[in-house]
């Protein structure tokens, strides 16, 4: 019975890091696509203050 409760255990850790690596790949893409989405805003407000200048 202890053996087979240990592939189970080492099966679940590995379904968690698993879930866990791709909760931080997903949070990784958003938070570098939101700093490209300010960066561009930020270079077109510049664009737009330069002109009126």
């Amino acid at each position: 019975m202890a053996f087979d409760l240990i592939p189970f255990i080492l099966n679940m850790l590995v379904a968690l890091i698993s879930i866990s690596g791709g909760v931080l790949l997903i949070r990784t893409l958003y938070r570098g696509y939101v700093l490209l989405g300010i960066l561009l805003a930020e270079k077109k407000n510049n664009n737009n203050t330069e002109k009126k200048e």
